[in-house]
């Protein structure tokens, strides 16, 4: 009997549990680790630590804490640059004492230059955060699994505001101005505003939303598990346009110009007018893909990512795959930092590596000193 190609809502919860398990040296990753590329250095939330790579060489500039300690800090996952000397960092951490331990997502803010402690305290949740947050206007603001959306004071870590969605919030925010956007696997896609968390209008898809929108040409462009890429008014969230696929969409779009390209998780890559949703090419990749593609600066280069540790090299003309760069374990991030793709792996000796946008051709690895 042939599998339907779309996965019902009742699946979500052991989809999750396929996408997200997985193992490093021993610590066990309940979500994906993240990297962000800032003025030369790479930091990467890499499970027992979060270092500071030089982008050219590979080279480990700084990690926090000096030696792995789960006893007391990690495993972390995400990384979010705050602004010019502060970087944020998550981990899903027990808390607690012996007899009230549990387990929650953690905030803390390091400093970019040597990963000292910057806040007075971290700040506690009881849900994990799962993806990045987003900084603007001195907010700091993240989604939970447990359903809130928290807007921080970026100097200090204490809470401004809190907003309520109706379900886990696995998504990175996008700011833009006043206004954040904020996705939800309730279906709902949130404009709050940035200072109070108030809310400004909501949009709601057919399938859960896990990933930011991008912003193109003035308009809002974002991915749902009904199968659906929709393009929305910032503004009101009126919808403009949508484009169905062959199944869920998770990741990101990317765009530049006048096209959009995103990527479904079955591995169907398309390129669409920006403008009507129109599909120019649509190309095929292995593997389950649940990151949104990345565009090389030049246009030229369009960089997919599978789960099952491959990376692809497909030209923006019309879609042809030119190049396949296969990898153990899974991929947990990627980001273009000029001529050089820069990844995180989960289940692999080599945590971080970089390999050339034109060619695939590996530039360096980075594994953790045992």
């Amino acid at each position: 009997m042939n599998r339907p190609s779309h996965i019902y809502p009742v699946a979500l919860a052991l989809l999750a549990v396929l996408l997200l398990a997985g193992c490093s040296g021993g610590v066990h990753a309940t979500t994906w680790t993240t990297l962000l590329l800032h003025d030369g250095t790479l930091y990467v939330a890499d499970l027992e630590q979060v270092r500071a790579l030089d982008a050219e060489t590979g080279q480990e500039v700084w990690a926090f804490p000096d030696k792995p300690d789960l006893s007391q800090y990690g495993p972390f996952y995400t990384v979010t640059r705050l602004n010019d000397e502060l970087l944020m960092v998550t981990s899903y951490e027990s808390t607690g004492g012996i007899f009230s331990a549990r387990y929650r997502g953690v905030l803390r803010a390091l400093s970019l230059n040597g990963g000292q402690l910057a806040w007075p305290q971290p700040f506690i949740a009881d849900g994990e955060f799962v993806a990045p947050g987003a900084a603007g206007d001195g907010i700091f603001v993240i989604g939970n699994s447990n359903g809130n959306i928290y807007g921080l004071r970026i100097e200090d870590g204490t809470l401004v505001w809190q907003y309520t969605a109706r379900s886990r919030v696995w998504a990175t925010p996008l700011i833009l101005s006043d206004t954040v956007y904020v996705a939800s696997l309730d279906h709902h896609l949130y404009a709050l505003d940035l200072q109070t968390g108030a809310l400004r209008w909501l949009f709601r898809a057919g399938g859960a939303m896990a990933d930011r929108p991008l912003f193109l040409n003035d308009t809002l462009y974002i991915g749902s598990f009904d199968h659906n890429l929709y393009a929305l008014r910032p503004a009101d969230g009126t919808e403009v346009w949508r484009f169905t696929g062959a199944n869920w969409f998770w990741g990101t779009p990317a765009g530049g110009g006048d096209r959009l390209y995103a990527a479904d998780v079955n591995g169907n890559v398309y390129a669409l007018d920006a403008a009507t949703g129109q599909e120019i090419w649509r190309s095929r990749v292995q593997g389950t893909v649940r990151l949104g593609p990345a565009l090389s600066p030049d246009g030229k280069r369009l960089l997919v990512a599978s789960e099952n540790g491959a990376l692809f090299g497909l030209d923006t003309a019309d879609g042809f795959v030119l190049w396949q760069q296969p990898g153990q374990g899974q991929l947990g991030a990627m980001v273009i930092g000029g001529e050089q793709v820069y990844v995180t792996r989960i289940n692999a000796p080599q945590r971080v590596q970089a390999f050339y946008v034109e060619n695939g051709r590996p530039v360096w690895s980075y594994s953790p000193q045992q």
